[in-house]
């Protein structure tokens, strides 16, 4: 029985192609949707996960808060130690550092790298798998080094590492201690290269001084430790450690499984430590549910139609002897095994697309389909149940017909199958509607974001970073001289960094308009006088700086965002004002026009800028874009003469500056490729139901053709209902998009504001996009020669 059932169901299939083949695809590629998604999803709330002891590890961080605003930061060098001694409750207190540095192991192989500094006891609180060296003493001197098997790869090919060294920034050399597994991709923080913490401090003031940040402090609490109560103590800690009388210091522990969806970005060399967004991942999900909802939608829209054409088919099957159960029990097997074909194709399409999916959102999800079989048996399970659901309306409603009425095809779907199927569509079109108004929107968003102005020139600029090289920092001229001589360079300027790159943050006082020095950790950028002019810097107040005044070693320019901060009514104001910061004091020379030097999603905050050349680190050359290649080329042999021992390692700020929105750009690609996959589910359901309509009328047709209707009319009338319905989705969907868009927009501080265009945009493509998938078989069933239509009667 159960073989003839299946038979039957493939006969049905084959004997109705476009339906059976709208259905599997429409279903499958929704089922294949909602599995990335998944994936996706399951991905970013399992970051830092693997770590073993992950419940009982936690994030130390810091917020200041100045006369300028709250400053989210890290923790200074000595707070792990202190924390260590003074809390018990606290098991181990590690320490790690971001930052880059140029290595190579030979003069073929130089590359910038992203690497941390870390405490020796970091193996004892993350789960990093070491695969040779000895553990206790990887890092016991300065410039030890411990290599991911991708970099030992990579600088030392087969060969074992160990014991080996490597050239940093072309001065240093550091000896190989250790090679480790690649860091997971789902940990918040991922780098090639862990360097002992005395390679960084050295005999400096780093673990004295409390008020110096950068350090990602990491707390290993001991078993049963209540986490509120120990942050319930850290408010006298901070008193007896650090002096508040201008800036309020406040301890809090985030825990580790929470620190890449929910904690800020702390400090400003953030590196490789990563943050996602939590609201993204609602977003997706529910992205994936509108998809799989709009392909369910579709296959019980498309079954419950479609079952209305095997009235003759019930007829002959009740006058041969089939009971009701026997005809309940094919139209269940009908439905379940069309889906069971669509999930299979599904299955296939996700292995199929796996590496793209991989390539757009930058890391690797997962390497194969069957990494989480959980996922695909419960989407088995929703395709099983979509299969049942679908079969319940043809089981139910058309095996009770009397057989004369079937065999005579005198069956009618009702008032209730219509408004079902009518339901359906504008659920459909609903769902399709706010996803095309909420793409738009995004696309803007990021366009605005990397496209509005910036307050400075980003175009045609190389930078070479240098590692505070002191053959290029010891004889400026000569390197400006030489480099600037180059056919295509216009110009060349120091600094200790480039907008879009991390910058420093140093403790600053200023006098403000009521005459009192407000201290506060301040942006701090240094660079020579010929900066502003060549990334195009306005200077509204004062004058920049000038090498040719003496005095000026002692000058701070500070941007319209710090003026207003100190409280001065005019930029004017503010000139001649004094400041100190470190043991310098001076004057205010100057003040610039706000440029977004972080990313344009954020306000532009309060920043300070010294001429001091000791953190230059960084050489910009303003070059042409006629024979760029061979102005690199050029820079390249005058690099070697500068300085033979580094590579030459540039980028350029444009590609810099637009990095920092990557996050947005691969967000923004998915959004459109679900959101155009659901579109094209709708449109395939819409087709099918367009079909379905035709048929039914047929006669219809026939007969207002013989009366002398025209093409275009009969296009119109059978167009008509569906576009009534889709009208009525853009009425349901504008608010619902407006809602959910406006909620998303609050996490940019610069974002635009949603026109009337968008929803009229999106509801004219929904409108134009419905009509070209109705048309095609409205128009073809318009064409038919009436004799064909009426030749039965």
């Amino acid at each position: 029985m159960l073989k003839n059932q299946i038979k039957t169901s493939f006969r049905y299939f084959i004997s109705h192609k476009a339906f059976s083949a709208i259905n599997i695809i429409g279903l499958g590629t929704g089922i294949c949707v909602c599995f990335f998604a998944l994936l996706y999803v399951q991905f970013e709330l399992s970051r830092d996960t693997y770590n073993t002891q992950a419940d009982n590890i936690y994030r130390l961080v810091t917020d200041v808060k100045t006369p300028v605003g709250i400053n989210y930061e890290s923790t200074p060098g000595p707070m792990a130690a202190a924390v260590q001694a003074t809390f018990p409750e606290v098991k181990i207190a590690t320490r790690v550092f971001m930052d880059d540095m140029i290595l190579q192991s030979n003069p073929n192989n130089a590359a910038k790298e992203e690497v941390a500094y870390v405490d020796e006891s970091v193996f004892k609180v993350f789960s990093w798998t070491l695969l040779r060296g000895d553990a206790k003493h990887l890092f016991d001197a300065p410039c030890n080094v411990v290599l991911t098997e991708t970099a030992a790869k990579h600088y030392f090919g087969n060969a074992d590492p160990v014991g080996k060294t490597m050239l940093i920034n072309g001065q240093t050399r550091a000896a190989v201690t250790g090679i480790m597994k690649d860091m997971p991709y789902n940990s918040h923080l991922r780098v090639n290269m862990l360097f002992s913490m005395s390679t960084l401090i050295g005999p400096c003031c780093w673990n004295t001084n409390w008020k110096r940040f950068g350090f990602y402090t990491y707390l290993l609490l001991k078993p049963g430790t209540d986490a509120a109560k120990l942050q319930a103590k850290f408010p006298a800690f901070v008193n007896a450690n650090i002096d508040q009388s201008q800036s309020k210091y406040s301890l809090a522990i985030e825990p580790l499984k929470k620190v890449y969806l929910y904690g800020k970005p702390r400090g400003h060399r953030t590196g490789s430590s990563e943050s996602g967004s939590i609201s993204n991942i609602y977003i997706f999900s529910i992205i994936a549910l509108f998809v799989l909802f709009i392909a369910c939608f579709n296959f019980i829209n498309l079954t419950t139609a479609f079952s209305l054409k095997r009235a003759r088919e019930i007829g002959v099957r009740k006058v041969l002897g089939a009971s009701k159960k026997q005809l309940m029990v094919q139209f269940f097997m009908d439905a379940v095994l069309l889906c069971l074909i669509a999930f299979v194709l599904a299955l296939g399409l996700a292995a199929l697309l796996l590496p793209l999916f991989n390539q757009l959102t930058g890391t690797v999800i997962a390497t194969g389909i069957f990494a989480n079989l959980y996922y695909i048996g419960g989407l088995l399970l929703i395709a099983v149940l979509v299969g049942l659901l679908s079969g319940v309306y043809p089981a139910l409603f058309l095996s009770g017909f009397k057989p004369i009425s079937s065999l005579k095809g005198q069956l009618a779907s009702g008032n209730g199958g219509l408004m079902l199927r009518k339901t359906l569509v504008i659920a459909q079109f609903t769902i399709s509607i706010v996803l095309i108004i909420s793409t738009i929107i995004v696309y803007n968003q990021l366009d605005f974001m990397q496209n509005q102005q910036l307050g400075f020139n980003k175009g045609h600029k190389l930078v070479i970073d240098y590692q505070f090289n002191h053959q290029i920092n010891e004889h400026p001229d000569l390197v400006k001289q030489l480099l600037g001589a180059v056919p295509g360079v216009k110009s060349v300027s120091y600094s200790s960094g480039v907008p879009g790159t991390p910058n420093n943050k140093f403790q600053t006082s200023i006098m403000d308009a009521g005459g009192s020095y407000q201290e506060f950790l301040s942006d701090v950028y240094n660079f020579d006088g010929d900066f502003l002019k060549q990334y195009g810097i306005d200077v509204i107040a004062g004058r920049g700086f000038n090498r040719q005044i003496a005095l000026d070693e002692k000058a701070m320019l500070i941007n319209e965002t710090m003026v207003k901060k100190m409280g001065y009514k005019t930029p004017e104001e503010a000139i001649g004002k004094p400041f100190k910061q470190f043991a310098a004091t001076g004057t205010i020379v100057g003040v610039v026009k706000d440029f977004h030097f972080h990313s344009s999603q954020e306000l532009v905050p309060p920043l300070a800028i010294r001429p001091t050349d000791g953190f230059f680190t960084c050489l910009t050359l303003d070059i042409t874009s006629a024979n760029m290649q061979q102005t690199i080329t050029q820079v390249e042999k005058e690099w070697k003469q500068l300085a033979p021992d580094l590579p030459l390692i540039y980028f350029f700020q444009d590609e810099a500056y637009n990095k920092q929105y990557i996050a947005q750009q691969r967000f923004g690609n998915l959004f459109v490729c679900f959101s155009a996959l659901a579109i094209l589910i709708s449109c395939l359901g819409l087709l099918g139901l367009s079909a379905f309509s035709t048929a039914q009328r047929k006669k219809e047709i026939g007969i207002r053709k013989v009366l002398g209707a025209s093409a275009l009319s009969i296009t119109a009338l059978l167009s008509k209902d569906f576009v009534r319905l889709v009208v009525i989705a853009i009425v349901f969907a504008s608010p619902l998009a407006y809602w959910g868009m406006h909620t998303w927009l609050q996490d940019f501080a610069c974002r635009i504001q949603i026109s009337w265009w968008v929803f009229a945009a999106a509801g004219s493509a929904a409108l134009v996009i419905a009509l070209l998938t109705i048309s095609f078989q409205s128009l073809k069933a318009a064409l038919v020669n009436p004799v064909k239509s009426l030749k039965s009667e």
